[in-house]
């Protein structure tokens, strides 16, 4: 056993930790759009808000064991497009994510408002703004490439980083369709009961 592997293990491990608290938050924000009650909108918030304070220490354990293992390897590898890549994934992550907790924290206060005035009020309905309800998509997306690229280590710095906007961009497709979908399902429900 030496260092590098020790490095090697938190840095998967960091892996496990994101891909879970990316389940849970997933799963909070399903539960949280059911929620009958403000309380219960209040409860999964807290859930997903908990659940995702975890992304930013896994972002750090990805740079710390990451610079170490590159450093352990005494080869120029921190112009190689794989790690080029990883930085960059990892900057996009790190600023999408303060975006969403920025917003998330705005949320609560409302709901916070909301159930102080009578917490079994029937639930809101919380359509996200696009940028909102897409960029957990477009993160999970960018998160994917950058693990391919790790994985495959692309030494093309245009290539790594086309990988990295692919995932991005499938992610974002993906993450626009969904409150179109919404809005369209809402409608329909509107219309049938008017």
């Amino acid at each position: 056993m030496d260092r590098y592997h020790i490095a090697l293990f938190i840095h998967i491990l960091a892996v496990i930790v994101a891909a879970s608290a990316t389940a849970v938050t997933k799963l909070a924000v399903t539960r949280r759009a059911k929620a009958k009650t403000v309380a219960e909108v209040l409860d999964w918030h807290g859930v997903l808000s908990s659940a995702a304070k975890l992304f930013p220490m896994c972002l750090a354990a990805f740079v710390l064991t990451g610079s170490y293992m590159l450093s352990v390897g005494h080869i120029g590898v921190w112009s190689n497009g794989f790690v080029v890549a990883g930085i960059v994934g990892v900057v996009l992550l790190g600023a999408a994510g303060g975006y969403l907790g920025k917003q998330g924290n705005a949320l609560k206060q409302m709901l916070e408002q909301l159930a102080a005035k009578n917490p079994d009020h029937p639930a809101p309905t919380l359509v996200p703004p696009p940028l909102v309800a897409a960029l957990p998509l477009v993160n999970t997306g960018i998160a994917l490439a950058v693990v391919f690229d790790m994985v495959t280590k692309p030494t093309s710095i245009p290539l790594a980083l086309g990988i990295v906007a692919l995932g991005g961009a499938l992610g974002a497709a993906k993450g626009l369709q969904r409150p179109v979908a919404r809005v369209q399902q809402q409608q329909r429900t509107s219309s049938a009961s008017a």
